[in-house]
């Protein structure tokens, strides 16, 4: 039996220890205390609720019954073998970059679960339920890997290059898995698979527009900046749900019948629109980072002998982007969000899928159930962004001198 003597030292998170930080913290002034039992109390209502109708007073048969139309809408039965290899690659180069730049903190691993024990108590079940658990097994065994690498080693190095290349060829991967072979059409694609892959494609075409506007922008040539700044004032001067219903009414009309591309179908001239408008606001963002940075790192560039491009592209732009990554995010976030006014077009993407689920007659009156569903699903891809856009900022020392 251990004795007094042989007892562990007590920790400094003591009850005296927790007492002088809430002290300190929360109840320094009496203001601050009001409003340390205002803001409490305010929390533990909203929680309280929002447990009481999740567990006890919500129907979640209705996403039971529609999980298919809020996964995919009207996407062929027969063709959903299509949809696993880029799920699958897509979970394990998120398990490989939060293990590569990141890492899965104290919150990061409660979000998880519970999502994990939501989705496997109400979206999947039978061979879905199976696929989606090999799905996770790779990006367990991605996370894994990566973290057992030595991080500053050269290994280190080329499995941050190979995660790199892997994101790059993954949309066209699923666009060719997609749409090769008699493959399906676009305009059968809904639910958040539409909302994923209009996310996509404006992230990874906006963001290269949006850069080579924003040094276009900063030029020195006038035939360059002119038309730069022109491109960009004229997009954001518009909302984005205008420019949605010029790209299903008008864009058609401005196309060369070449390559048939003035038949392009209305998921095709969202996705378009998407990259446009996403290029012009990321092209201020990036010119902003590029303003943010002193003269002299162009000058020292060129002292080491070092032309335009290589400046531009080794120098200027990596710091640049570095100092930017939070708007950058943020942006990329707002896009992702943004994705839901396809809906106006008549596109069945999640929102839409969800309005069809609580429109049907055995399912009237359960929208807040559906709309809670949907919201937490935007969310949780909202977080995980927001969560590795913060751990890559903290990597790479955003805000740092």
């Amino acid at each position: 039996m251990a004795t007094l003597a042989s007892r562990r030292p007590v920790s400094p998170r003591t009850i005296a220890h927790a007492r002088r930080w809430a002290h300190q913290n929360l109840f320094s002034t009496p203001a601050n205390g009001v409003l340390t039992v205002v803001v409490g109390t305010l929390i533990l209502f909203v929680a309280y609720q929002l447990l009481r109708f999740v567990l006890t007073e919500a129907d979640w048969t209705v996403i039971q019954t529609n999980r298919r139309l809020l996964a995919v809408g009207r996407f062929p039965r027969d063709d959903e073998w299509r949809l696993w290899p880029p799920i699958w690659t897509l979970a394990a180069l998120i398990g490989l970059s939060y293990g590569h730049w990141s890492r899965l903190d104290r919150v990061a691993y409660a979000v998880l679960a519970a999502v994990l024990v939501f989705a496997f108590t109400v979206l999947f079940e039978g061979r879905n339920a199976l696929l989606m658990a090999v799905a996770l097994a790779l990006g367990a065994a991605g996370y894994l890997a990566v973290r057992r690498i030595p991080e500053g080693s050269a290994l280190a190095g080329r499995a941050g290059r190979a995660i790199v290349f892997g994101w790059l060829i993954l949309l066209p991967f699923t666009v060719a898995l997609l749409l090769a072979a008699g493959g399906v059409r676009t305009t059968l694609w809904g639910g958040i698979l539409l909302n994923v892959m209009l996310a996509t494609v404006g992230i990874a075409a906006g963001f290269p527009i949006g850069v080579l506007m924003a040094l276009g922008r900063t030029s020195s040539l006038p035939v360059v900046r002119i038309p730069a700044t022109l491109y960009i004032e004229l997009v954001r001067a518009g909302p984005l749900i205008a420019w949605l219903f010029l790209a299903r009414f008008v864009l058609l009309d401005f196309m060369p019948p070449i390559l048939t591309l003035d038949q392009l179908d209305i998921v095709v001239r969202a996705m378009i629109v998407l990259a446009a408008f996403t290029g012009a606001y990321v092209a201020e963002i990036v010119r902003g980072g590029l303003q943010g940075l002193g003269r002299g790192q162009s000058e020292a560039a060129q002292a080491l002998g070092l032309n335009a491009y290589q400046t531009t592209t080794q120098i200027v732009l990596p710091q640049a982007l570095r100092n930017v990554i939070p708007a950058l995010v943020s942006q990329f976030i707002s896009l992702w969000k943004d994705t839901t006014l396809v809906f106006a077009l008549g596109l069945t993407d999640l929102l839409g899928a969800g309005e069809a689920a609580y429109a049907q007659l055995a399912f009237i009156g359960t929208q807040a159930e559906v709309l809670a569903f949907v919201a937490l699903l935007f969310w949780a891809i909202a977080f995980a962004m927001s969560r590795l856009s913060r751990r890559l900022e903290t990597r790479l020392g955003v805000g740092e001198r």
